[in-house]
């Protein structure tokens, strides 16, 4: 008996050991793991799936649990939207008007949550040849109409100018534009497939501008798709896209993505604005309506918005001895489409090109190898005629201000364009009356007035 006694008080023993030991186990929440998401900087608990969070953890995950939030309620609006929608400055959207929110642009495409701008910008060139680094070359416009990346050709734009140098207005204008809630950066120009979905839909597009105040569209718009260093697509509303010259006019229509908070980090001023025609060119590129004291005049503008300028002083001179078609130069047949011209910088390039030391070319020799303090050969060039014209439409303010700073006045007589005419021909304006016509240039003379772009 004794020893079965013995046993017993150890088995008792040994079992109050095991109940002292259970303790029941913690939760995570408990110990302070309260968080159901893992986070880089913090411990996650070992009884569970549940962290413990730095401060920093936290506020970076409610930031994504937000964005997900707004991404949410974007969708479920934009599943209520429709083409020809009124976007809102909050980025909503409504067939209707609603009196309490301000209308910034009309929705094209749902699908992308893109949206044209109420206002545009009319009378600009695209901008200055090059091949811009960063956009996609498109042969024909049957390719062209893949390219949607006008955000992102916009930015290569925006950066080739800066690295540069050179002059894109286009892209200026919808760079610099901004509505009650966006800012400058957010609009973009539209790359040749966003702009043919707008072409697609303009009778829709038209009807609701109308209704909210806009700038009903028509016309020549531009699009940030390349086909070359010379050209870019461009379509008249309710047609098809075609190539065309960067320094030829058209009008750009600033677009929004309205689901993406995708923003240019830009530094422009609007430089379309800082002249006027009529105003004094100066060598460091600046422009004033009077003269000032220690700068150096060099021209006189005569279109402020695309920053041209014509020198103050022109040439009596042989066109050329011979003349050929040459590459890269467009012909016209009528004068109408001649004034459509204005790309002599490109023109006069493709003269150096092809007579490289312009010996047979003495109008465009001359315009090529002008300088002034602050620019270099082949900074000026031969105008198109386009460019002409637009010089013969305000010669009576260019006078005014050559007479001021003792510059020579425009005469009576032909001045030559670097625009071709047909069967190896070039067009010419009589400033006296502003007739043009084009002839064989066999050893005729007429006046050269070199021009800048700057």
């Amino acid at each position: 008996m004794r020893k079965i006694l013995l046993m017993s008080s150890a088995l008792v023993a040994i079992s109050g050991v095991a109940e002292a030991a259970c303790i029941q186990t913690p939760t995570c929440g408990a110990m302070g793991y309260d968080s159901t998401v893992a986070c880089e900087g913090g411990i996650k608990c070992p009884f569970g799936n549940a962290w413990n969070c730095t401060l920093a953890d936290k506020i970076a995950q409610l930031e994504i649990t937000i964005e997900k939030l707004e991404q949410t309620a974007q969708q479920e609006a934009l599943a209520k939207c429709k083409i020809g929608d009124i976007l809102y400055h909050d980025m909503s959207c409504n067939t209707n008007v609603v009196a309490s929110k301000t209308p910034i642009g009309v929705i094209f495409d749902v699908t992308n949550g893109l949206a044209i701008a109420k206002d545009e910008f009319t009378n600009f060139a695209w901008g200055m040849s090059g091949d811009i680094s960063g956009i996609q070359n498109y042969a024909n416009s049957s390719t062209s109409v893949a390219d949607w990346q006008g955000f992102s050709n916009t930015k290569a734009i925006y950066d080739y100018e800066k690295s540069q140098g050179g002059y894109y207005p286009s892209m200026e204008k919808v760079l610099l534009y901004s509505t009650t809630g966006t800012s400058q950066g957010q609009w973009y120009l539209p790359a040749a497939g966003e702009l043919q979905a707008i072409s697609t839909n303009k009778d829709t597009l038209n009807e609701t501008l109308a209704k909210i105040g806009g700038t009903q569209m028509s016309g020549n718009y531009w699009s940030s798709s390349e086909q070359d260093s010379n050209n870019v697509w461009q379509i008249t509303l309710g047609g098809s896209l075609s190539n065309t010259r960067k320094s030829y006019r058209g009008t750009a229509k600033p677009i929004i993505n309205f689901i993406s908070k995708d923003k240019i980090d830009i530094e422009l001023t609007d430089r379309s604005t800082a002249c006027k025609v009529g105003d004094i060119l100066y060598s460091d590129k600046t422009c004033s309506a009077s003269v000032v004291s220690g700068k150096m005049p060099i021209g006189v503008v005569f279109n402020g918005p695309n920053r041209l300028a014509v020198a103050l002083s022109d040439t009596y001179i042989r066109l050329q001895g011979s003349h050929n078609n040459i590459p890269g130069i467009t012909n016209y047949t009528n004068g109408s489409q001649a004034k459509q011209d204005y790309n002599g910088k490109v023109n006069t390039a493709a003269i150096k090109a092809y007579d490289s030391d312009l010996s047979d070319f003495p109008a465009a020799g001359y315009a090529y190898n002008y300088t002034t303090s602050g620019t270099k050969a082949g900074d000026w060039y031969l105008p198109a005629l386009g460019e002409l014209n637009e010089i013969y439409s305000n010669k009576n303010v260019l006078n005014t201000t050559l007479r001021k700073i003792g510059g020579t006045t425009f005469s009576f007589d032909y001045y030559w364009s670097s625009s071709e005419g047909p069967a190896n021909s070039v067009w010419f304006l009589m400033f006296s009356d502003g007739d043009v016509s084009y002839t064989r240039v066999n050893g005729y003379n007429g006046y050269v007035r070199p021009v800048l772009a700057f």
